[in-house]
């Protein structure tokens, strides 16, 4: 679990003197664990829950009490009787006590499960943080690669325009001339605006896709490093499906909070049925009194020689013992407790089973999107290459007259389609690969570095792929 958290600063140290350029993915995974306030919200729930174990276990440790009390009293006596001497007495006194308390759990079954409950939610909690850690990783993943998705999108919709507008005005000049008729030039405007409108979109989808990013660190950020376009794009290892889910089955964080979840429910479940059963209880008292005041006769009584007769006395003493407590019946309230625990164990139990089920059948899903991913960018490299052809093609067929202005539009359609398919099915499988790992439990923040590695400035001549045909 702490190595989750172990700063990957050191690894990137050589990247020092670039990194104030432009944010890297290992600078925005860094700022998202100091201001990440989702996962600030599970770090605090963690250190929550690792206090239930201390506080179960707190009831098995001897409990010790000591108090002090310091009382002043004053009272006042008169009686006028014929049958006795009459008395008018006031009477004035200061105590002190000091006393102490030890008691010892000697046996106490409900006690002793609560504690074993305690130490399950510990587990559980420490599971559930190791998730929640690796859920950022993918929640930085993701909010970093759509913003460069947004980006490619963006440039892909600025190069169509272009084309397309270039494509109205040497239609319009066509028209001009008598070569073509009008609808040709409507045509081309057409598309030219459904591309001026798909431009306008991409716009606003990255200045989405950059507060979507600002939420996990709390800063703006303008300037992110791309991906290089040798970045390696390779089936999961190992290649077996079921290799996963049984790795996963041992290691899904999530899995593993919902075990322990059902055990700590199971042990309380136990706690509550044995408070039926007898405890037994060692206890020690101490305690220490002085008190001391005076007498004052405000009458005359032969009986009293002394007028104003102060007294002083003290105790001390203690006793200690054993205490057997046999519960025989509250009203219900255990069996009560009992029966709402199991139901609770139940509940957890059907979690568990559901929670095993996901994890599954997301590695088996996740599986299959890698693994089709894999095929999926070579497939969409290679449609780069042939709607470019194509779109060669049709062109020079639409200047001997054997093609028209529609077959070279939507060409130019199909090309920049292609652009963008490629582009996304990029980002589609890292990050699919990160949640694959995720879901197997493998995911750590060397996963960040390894993708550093093949992260480039935005300048970079290794940057983008298709640069050529964005540029044309």
């Amino acid at each position: 679990m702490k190595s989750l958290l172990r700063p990957i600063s050191l690894a990137v140290a050589v990247c020092a003197s670039t990194l104030a350029q432009a944010d890297t993915l290992v600078d925005i995974y860094e700022l998202a664990l100091k201001n990440d306030a989702t996962l600030k919200a599970a770090e605090a729930t963690y250190r929550t829950n690792l206090e239930t174990e201390k506080l179960s276990f707190s009831t098995l440790l001897p409990q010790i009490s000591a108090s002090a009390e310091y009382s002043e009293s004053d009272s006042e006596e008169f009686s006028n009787s014929t049958i006795s001497v009459p008395r008018d007495v006031d009477s004035e006194s200061d105590s002190t006590t000091l006393s102490l308390s030890l008691t010892q759990t000697l046996f106490d079954l409900s006690a002793w499960f609560n504690f074993r409950q305690g130490k399950e939610v510990t587990k559980q909690a420490e599971a559930q943080l190791a998730a929640d850690q690796q859920n950022l990783i993918v929640r930085v993943a993701e909010a970093y690669f759509n913003v460069l998705r947004t980006q490619d999108n963006l440039e892909a919709a600025k190069a169509e325009e272009r084309a397309t507008k270039r494509q109205l005005e040497q239609t319009q000049q066509r028209f001009d001339v008598g070569l073509i008729a009008i609808t040709d030039v409507h045509e081309a405007r057409a598309v030219y605006d459904a591309t001026v409108v798909q431009r306008l979109t991409d716009e606003g989808n990255l200045g989405t896709s950059y507060e979507a990013l600002g939420v996990l660190t709390g800063q703006e950020h303008n300037n992110l490093w791309l991906l290089n376009k040798d970045f390696p794009v390779i089936n999961p290892d190992p290649i077996a499906r079921d290799e996963w889910v049984n790795f996963a089955l041992k290691h899904n964080n999530s899995l593993k909070a919902a075990l322990y979840g059902a055990e700590a429910a199971r042990r309380n479940a136990t706690s509550k049925k044995m408070q039926h059963a007898p405890t037994i209880t060692g206890f020690y008292n101490y305690r220490d009194t002085d008190q001391d005041g005076n007498n004052f006769n405000n009458r005359a009584d032969p009986t009293i020689t002394d007028p104003n007769a102060p007294f002083e006395s003290q105790s001390e003493g203690y006793n200690f013992g054993i205490r057997l407590n046999v519960p025989i019946y509250s009203g219900g309230q255990i069996s009560a407790s009992r029966r709402q625990a199991y139901e609770q164990y139940n509940t957890s139990q059907q979690r568990k089973i559901e929670t095993q089920r996901n994890v599954v059948q997301t590695v088996r899903a996740s599986h299959i999107t890698v693994s089709t991913d894999v095929q999926r960018v070579k497939a969409r490299q290679q449609a780069i290459v042939s709607t470019s052809s194509a779109l060669d093609a049709t062109q020079a067929g639409y200047e001997v007259g054997t093609r028209n202005i529609v077959d070279v539009l939507q060409a130019q359609r199909n090309l920049f389609s292609s652009i963008r398919d490629y582009s996304n099915s990029r980002y589609d499988y890292v990050i699919n690969m990160l949640s694959l790992k995720q879901a197997a439990g493998t995911l750590t923040p060397q996963d960040i570095y390894e993708i550093h590695k093949w992260m480039v400035q935005p300048d970079s001549p290794t940057a983008n792929q298709y640069q050529e045909y964005l540029r044309n």
